[in-house]
């Protein structure tokens, strides 16, 4: 189900007890189309909005949002005009998907006046627009000139409620003369008719109404029911859902049953924006690792041609009677394997020289190996990392992001600018507590594994992880001797949980005491040999890790 009028109806209605009086403290835009305003009234409330075409919204939230350090235009624009204004009043223009804030703050002359905020969550015309109290627009997130759309959206425009000539579902004398006086056969007819309602609405009401003809829209529009239902996909609503079948989760508010149903969804996509461009440094640096191991390797196995070009050189010189200046081949006996070889010559050099140039490729290639060598293992190690690092991006948060950005930033990779903000030394990474409260630390990118590997743990403290995989760098905080099975298994599911292996079954986690625990010379922090392991085979249970998470 979308979010539509009378959702918003709920919503204003909530918002209105809660934030009106209330003063607007802060504003923060958390991408291209959400905002995050908080507001003082008794307490801090935090209000999130949404105009985005593919989930426009309005609620109050509980979440803990990822502040971003630079405000675009549009937000130092609304926080000019806004922070430490008074919300009057909050309403919904009949049941359509619009809420105006009226707002009352002081000018730069210090003249008192309003401002009307204005959310429209109309789809692919969604839309937050600020007016002036002659509802001339100062500015709005999208701008629509004369001639696109029927409705100009520009600053000095004068703003308009879009036309609507369906009947207010509230209004309930006028909503019974529209179901006696139209007909209607199917949802379609509904939705032509009624303002605000969505499509499930209109199911819902048509599947009551085959089996109850006393069913009343009206009533059902007063349902207060805010539920979720998992069935084929996932739908939301404020009325009870009987046409279809699923596993119903109920909540209390509005904005509980927005903020449950939204804020992992978009966690998710601000998730997968900020480390689109992380994505594409690992990328690339694989891609030119992967192109570097391979073209070493060629050049390696050249390499082992050399004993070949020192024996030509040799059968040069002990057949150089034989051979004239010009020739451009020559075939002698090789008396070291007691077989006829041909040899290529260079027509312009005589026998000698032609053997002393063998003799320097010799030369150069045997030179050459110990360098392509160093040269191949930095290679391998660097593809290795990078992979390390692609597997962290599948199982971290934005917390992670900005850790994996400022190692990445330190090591070259990622250039550093003036607005770059520092983080913290201390590295947040998970603690989790077996039924016995064992506490368990997990790393999801290579800070995080150095601090509770090399920091945190003690030298007789057991460190897990997946063998022969990137992985997570687990710590059972207790002894070997200690450890119970319940913990071994708890702390192995952790390790193939947060690895590339995720998605295997059987998966081999080996686990020894941290004394055991070696940083490789040479090599970046986040690989480490060890020794005196044991080793695991486990399943990775999502189900237990999200059960182990309420305890995190």
């Amino acid at each position: 189900m979308s979010f539509d009028g009378t959702m918003l109806s709920y919503v204003t209605k909530e918002l209105s007890e809660t934030l009106e009086k209330g003063r607007i403290n802060k504003i923060y835009q958390l991408s291209d189309f959400t905002f995050l305003f908080t507001i003082r009234r008794q307490k801090t409330h935090t209000l999130l909005i949404s105009a985005s075409r593919q989930s426009a919204r309005i609620h109050l939230t509980g979440a803990d949002y990822e502040k971003p350090m630079q405000p675009p235009m549009f937000c130092m624009f609304l926080r000019k005009h806004l922070e430490g204004a008074r919300i009057e009043a909050i309403a919904q223009k009949d049941n359509d998907r619009i809420a105006t804030f009226t707002i009352a703050t002081t000018n730069e002359l210090g003249d008192r006046v309003k401002l009307y905020l204005i959310f429209e969550a109309l789809g692919k015309d969604a839309n937050l627009i600020l007016t002036d109290q002659d509802h001339k627009v100062l500015d709005c997130l999208h701008h629509t000139h004369p001639l696109e759309t029927a409705r100009t959206m520009i600053p000095s425009a004068t703003y308009d409620y879009p036309e609507d000539d369906r009947v207010n579902p509230f209004d309930k004398d006028a909503l019974e003369n529209r179901l006696e006086t139209t007909p209607i056969s199917d949802h379609k007819d509904l939705l032509g008719n009624i303002q605000g309602i969505s499509p499930l609405f209109a199911k819902e009401y048509l599947h009551r109404k085959s089996i109850d003809p006393r069913t009343s829209l009206h009533a059902m529009l007063h349902e207060a029911k805010f539920q979720i239902l998992e069935s084929d996909k996932l739908y939301f609503s404020y009325f009870d859902i009987t046409h279809i079948r699923g596993a119903r989760t109920l909540l209390e508010t509005p904005s509980e049953l927005l903020d449950h149903i939204f804020s992992k969804r978009e966690y998710k996509e601000r998730y997968k924006q900020q480390s689109k461009d992380l994505r594409t440094i690992i990328t690339r640096e694989t891609k030119k690792q992967q192109r570097k191991v391979e073209k070493l390797t060629r050049q390696l196995g050249k390499t082992e041609d050399a004993d070949t070009l020192r024996k030509m050189g040799e059968l040069l010189l002990s057949y150089q009677y034989s051979i004239e200046k010009g020739d451009r081949e020559t075939t002698v006996h090789d008396y070291y394997d007691n077989l006829p070889i041909t040899i290529p010559l260079d027509p312009e050099k005589t026998p000698v020289e032609n053997a002393n140039l063998y003799f320097e490729k010799f030369k150069k290639q045997k030179k050459s190996i110990p360098h392509l060598k160093r040269q191949l293992i930095r290679a391998k190690n660097e593809l290795s990392y990078f992979r390390v690092l692609e597997s962290q991006l599948d199982h971290g948060d934005l917390h992670d992001l900005a850790e994996i950005r400022e190692e990445l930033r330190d090591y070259g990779y990622v250039r550093q600018t003036q607005k770059t903000k520092k983080l913290s030394k201390k590295a947040k990474h998970l603690r989790f507590k077996d039924e016995r409260g064992v506490t368990i630390l997990v790393g999801k990118n290579n800070r995080q594994n150095a601090e509770i590997t090399h920091k945190i743990a003690d030298y007789n403290h057991v460190w897990f992880h997946v063998q022969n995989a990137p992985g997570s760098h687990v710590v059972a905080k207790e002894r070997l001797k200690n450890l119970t099975e319940t913990t071994i298994r708890t702390a192995a599911q952790l390790a193939a949980y947060y690895s590339k292996m995720r998605d295997s079954s059987s998966v081999a986690v080996d686990y020894t005491e941290v004394r055991n625990i070696k940083k490789i010379p040479g090599q970046k922090p986040c690989f480490v040999t060890y020794r005196n392991q044991k080793t695991i085979y486990i399943d990775p249970d999502p189900d237990f890790i999200a059960k182990l998470s309420e305890n995190k």
